[in-house]
Formats: C-alpha cells, sequence, structure tokens
C-alpha cells in the first residue's frame, strides 16, 4: 500500500515534469526571432535549434523506455530532472550557435526519461481500466504546456528570453528535482517497495496493434509539432499578432480536451477506431478551412480548434499498444510509441523551418500540399484499424 501510494506521488511529480518539459520545448517559438537576432543566426541555424530538442529526445525514448522497465524509476526521474535543469541553465547563457545547439539538445535527452516513466507508473498506482484515461490526462499537458508557453511572452516580455530560460530552470529544480531528491533519500524501505514490478495481465502480443498505435500517434506528432511549433499556416497567411495567439490557444485547448475525452472513451477498445476515423475527418477539413483567406479569422479560430479535437484523438495509440504488447513492457511500449510521435514531430519542424524561409507565395502551396497529404493519410489509418476489429480488445 505505502509503496503504491509512493508510486503514486511518483507519477504526479512525473506529469509536473512532463508539463515543464512541453513549456520549454514549445517557449522556443514565441522568443527565436529575439534569440536570432541577438545571436545573429541564420534560418537555417534557427531551424536546427528548433528540432533540437524533439529529435534526441525522441531517438533516446526506446532505450530509456527498456532501462526503465528494469531499473529503479525515481532515480532516473531524478537524472533526468537535474540534467534537464542545467541543460536549460547552460541554454540561457549560451552565446555561440554551438553552445545553444548542444544545450538545447542535452535538454532534448535529459526529458526523455519523463514520459515513458509517467506511463509505467500509471500502469503500476492506479487500476488496470484507468490506464488508458490516465495517458489521455498525461498527453493532454501538451496542450496545457504549449498554452503557457503562449502566455508567458505576455507577461514578461519576449524580449527578456534569457530570463524565461532561467525561469525555467529554476522552476523545475523547485517544483521536480527537490520533491524526487527528498523522497529518493527518503526511508530505504519505502524506496524498494516502489520498485517492484506488479503483476499485470497476461496475454499474447498482437505486433499490427502495436504498429497501428505507433503510426497513428506518429500521425498524431507530425501534425502537433510541424503545425504548431512554428504557428506555420498562420505566419505563412501573415496573420496579426492577436489572431496567431488567438487560434494557437485555441489549438492548444482543445488538444487537451480532446485527449482528456479521448483517453476517457479509450478503455472500450470498440469506440477507439469511430472515434480516430471521426477526428483524422476532421482535422483534414479543419486545416484546409485554417489556410482558407475567407472567414475574417473567425474562420480561422474555429478550425484551430477543430485541427486540435483531431489531433488529440491520437492518444489512444497509447492504449492500444500497451495492450497489444507483451507483460512487463509497459515504459518500453510507451517509449516506443512517444518515439513515433516526436521523431515524426521533430522531422515535420524540420521542414516547417524550411518551409518558413520561402515567401508567403512559395511556401504556403507547399505546405497546404505536405500537410494536406499527411492530416488525409490519418483516414486510411483509422479504416485500416477500423478494420481490424475484434482484434483490437488486447489485453483486458
Amino acid at each position: 500500500m505505502i509503496g503504491v501510494l509512493r508510486d503514486r506521488i511518483l507519477w504526479i511529480l512525473s506529469l509536473v515534469f512532463i508539463a515543464w518539459m512541453v513549456w520549454a520545448e514549445t517557449s522556443f517559438q514565441f522568443f527565436e526571432h529575439d534569440l536570432a537576432q541577438g545571436s545573429a543566426l541564420q534560418p537555417g541555424a534557427m531551424a536546427l535549434l528548433g528540432c533540437a530538442f524533439l529529435l534526441p529526445y525522441g531517438l533516446v525514448q526506446i532505450p530509456v523506455g527498456l532501462l526503465l522497465d528494469r531499473r529503479q524509476v525515481d532515480r532516473l526521474l531524478l537524472l533526468g530532472g537535474v540534467a534537464a535543469a542545467s541543460f536549460t541553465l547552460v541554454f540561457s547563457r549560451g552565446e555561440s550557435f554551438q553552445a545553444l545547439l548542444l544545450s538545447r539538445a542535452g535538454m532534448g535527452l535529459a526529458c526523455a526519461v519523463a514520459f515513458p516513466a509517467s506511463g509505467l507508473l500509471a500502469r503500476r498506482s492506479l487500476p488496470q481500466d484507468r490506464f488508458a484515461l490516465a495517458m489521455g490526462f498525461t498527453d493532454s499537458l501538451l496542450g496545457l504546456g504549449a498554452t503557457f508557453a503562449a502566455l508567458m511572452p505576455l507577461l514578461i516580455g519576449s524580449q527578456n528570453w534569457r530570463l524565461l530560460v532561467q525561469v525555467q530552470s529554476l522552476s523545475l529544480a523547485v517544483l521536480v528535482v527537490l520533491p524526487l531528491a527528498l523522497l529518493a533519500w527518503s526511508r530505504p524501505s519505502l524506496k524498494r517497495s516502489s520498485s517492484a514490478p506488479t503483476s499485470e495481465p497476461e496475454g499474447s502480443p498482437n505486433p499490427r496493434q502495436l504498429l497501428q498505435g505507433a503510426l497513428m500517434y506518429a500521425w498524431g506528432g507530425g501534425l502537433l509539432f510541424g503545425l504548431g511549433q512554428y504557428a506555420l499556416i498562420s505566419r505563412l497567411r501573415g496573420w496579426n499578432t492577436d489572431l496567431q495567439v488567438q487560434a494557437t490557444l485555441l489549438l492548444s485547448l482543445s488538444i487537451s480536451v480532446s485527449m482528456v475525452l479521448s483517453g476517457a472513451l479509450a478503455k472500450r477498445p470498440q469506440k477507439r477506431s469511430g472515434l480516430l476515423l471521426v477526428g483524422s475527418l476532421l482535422a483534414t477539413i479543419s486545416l484546409f478551412a485554417l489556410g482558407s483567406p475567407a472567414g475574417g479569422g473567425e474562420l480561422q479560430r474555429l478550425a484551430g480548434a477543430g485541427l486540435g479535437l483531431g489531433i488529440g484523438t491520437s492518444v489512444m495509440a497509447f492504449p492500444m499498444a500497451e495492450e497489444a504488447a507483451a507483460p512487463g513492457k509497459t515504459a518500453f511500449v510507451v517509449a516506443l510509441v512517444n518515439t513515433c510521435g516526436t521523431v515524426s514531430g521533430g522531422l515535420m519542424m524540420l521542414i516547417s523551418g524550411l518551409l518558413l524561409q520561402l515567401s508567403s507565395a512559395e511556401g504556403l502551396p507547399l505546405a497546404m500540399g505536405l500537410y494536406g497529404v499527411f492530416t488525409a493519410a490519418g483516414i486510411p489509418l483509422a479504416l485500416w484499424i477500423k478494420r481490424s476489429g475484434p482484434q483490437l480488445s488486447g489485453r483486458h
């Protein structure tokens, strides 16, 4: 009982870590202009900095997940928190492109422990039928963290980007590192109890279902980071700042709402394929509405919300994949699915950064064509999942 309580405390701290990670990663878009001017960096260098966090983060997820399934979660979380706070502080003081690139990549590497640890702790400490909801809530922090990142420049100003990053480093140290250190150095009997694996329901692995979950999250991650990180469409369209911020906030909040609702409904496997199909259709329609020159801003705000609701359904990839895996591999499976989303997102961010170097007349058709195909690809993927039918039930 004490071990379960301690795992729940660790789970809450891992959620705070994830929210902080999203804030630290997405806030880059709001101060990149001032950073580029202050450091005399070219657009290509800024595109590399933009994806320097996400790509290393995604690439080390799988080995981190394997390690978490075999080691004490609290110590790995503490190590990641200390490293993330340190690299963030180094980034805030970076002067050269090399220093900025390496420290931002270090931030991504250090944060790689947070998400798979959260999935593992949710499986250990919560009832089995709450896992899907827990993952929906966890992933909803992507939207909440992005919302907070959008509001911070309004409070302290984007020209104070070094101060903002230093505040981020201090926040992580106080909210995550310090509590984790206190737990790690608490009574040994409590520490040992949390490292014992919990029993999981038996079941045969389902590779096809695991692949479907990974592809669905790659779809959602590519759209979320590729479109949201740079507010790509709004900048190519030349929206004013107010409309850009409002559409971004609606996108972020609707993603959070959709992920929580999808997580709540995902515990019923028979509902997943229908929701995924609706989500992919809604995202496709909303994307083209978002790029439309008509509407005077109202259509774009509505489209931003619709796009977020559609993307949010991709969170159902986690319970799908977890049920399809062998028992005792929760952290690995969560890491695998998250890798697909983050690597896809990082690659699409790099493409978006390159598109923004083009003029609006050149970049907008390319962006709409590329992201139109990418978004619409979710429809046949959802239909494939729907045709798989009863095999999506997995372990229960």
